[in-house]
């Protein structure tokens, strides 16, 4: 199944089950949404699929106030650079809710993140990292190794208020669920190991999103070309991976004293500097990996010189494995 239809194949399932109610800006039809996640659902379910003005604030306040009364609410920011706008809602209200009264929120707000697709400076950047760190707030970045669909149902389930960032690469993509001919897939909790078949790991790379499908194929190239032997981790919540010290989710799938963290974002304050500081308490060695401190070009070659690439990542690699 591509990543996708999995999640419009959950979202239905939230209308049917749960009466969802899904709002955002041209999601109903003929347009279904920029990256039709919601095509065709306005036809079936009219009274759930809600189009909204262009007004980010005003909309995310409107589905934290109908998740404050019980609905589940599936909110869709059009691009993932104006999360910007939402986050006096989400930071200021939404999030405090559960603390302050013990009131669930099951709203999630999906948003398509990132680049390499030649959009320019505003409709290109992965900004998660402001929101990591949020009382009460999750950030979930899946990837094309869960089920993202049923990550979708599970994330609006725990009451948690969650903004959810989808690769725009990995939306016509397959998901892969299982072994293949090189790797070896196992999945706890919606943490992925992929390991090379037969072979002991060198090193990890451990990252999420839409760079997950870059490690895995650097991943093969490395150990064809240079025989080393790399597992890739990959995130799914951003928000809870760490602070359990040896217990944290990635800190336990990483089978490797060394690792290299890949981050879409620019570097520092995010979710690779958070791992390097929690890998280097483990008695680990890391090195990060992240976007040049840029904006983002919309010319596609100047745009490959800001973001991480699957060179970038194999020349990092290499040069840390024989660093030691």
């Amino acid at each position: 199944m591509k990543y996708l239809y999995a999640i419009r194949e959950a979202i239905e399932e939230l209308i049917e089950e749960k009466n969802a109610y899904v709002l955002g800006e041209d999601i109903r039809e003929p347009y279904g949404g920029a990256f039709k996640v919601t095509k065709g659902l306005s036809e079936k379910y009219p009274e759930n699929i809600i189009g909204t003005p262009m007004c980010e604030q005003g909309f995310t306040a409107v589905s934290i106030g109908m998740a404050l009364m019980g609905e589940y609410v599936l909110e869709e920011i059009m691009f993932g650079d104006f999360i910007t706008l939402t986050a006096d809602q989400l930071i200021n209200h939404g999030a405090k809710f559960y603390d302050l009264y013990g009131q669930k929120l099951h709203l999630v707000v999906r948003t398509p993140s990132g680049g390499y697709r030649g959009y320019g400076a505003t409709h290109s950047q992965s900004l998660e990292k402001m929101f990591l760190g949020i009382p009460g707030l999750k950030v979930a970045a899946p990837n094309r190794f869960i089920h993202v669909g049923e990550y979708l149902k599970y994330v609006i389930e725990s009451g948690k208020p969650t903004l959810f960032i989808e690769n725009k690469l990995d939306y016509p993509k397959e998901l892969i669920l299982e072994d293949n001919d090189i790797f070896q897939y196992e999945e706890k909790d919606y943490v992925v190991r992929l390991s090379i078949k037969g072979e002991t790991p060198d090193i990890t790379i451990l990252t999420y999103g839409g760079l997950s499908s870059k490690a895995v194929k650097v991943a093969r190239d490395l150990i064809y070309n240079e025989e080393i032997s790399a597992d890739v981790v990959v995130a799914a919540d951003l928000s809870d991976a760490f602070f359990k010290g040896k217990d944290s989710p990635l800190i336990q799938a990483v089978r490797t004293k060394n690792v290299v963290v890949a981050e879409e974002g620019t570097g520092g304050y995010g979710f690779a500097a958070q791992a390097a500081f929690e890998f280097a308490q483990a008695g680990r060695r890391a090195a990060v990996l992240t976007s040049k401190e840029s904006i983002i070009p919309s010319g596609r070659k100047a745009e490959e010189e800001v973001l991480v690439s699957e060179d970038d990542i194999y020349r990092k690699v290499k040069a840390f494995c024989m660093a030691e």
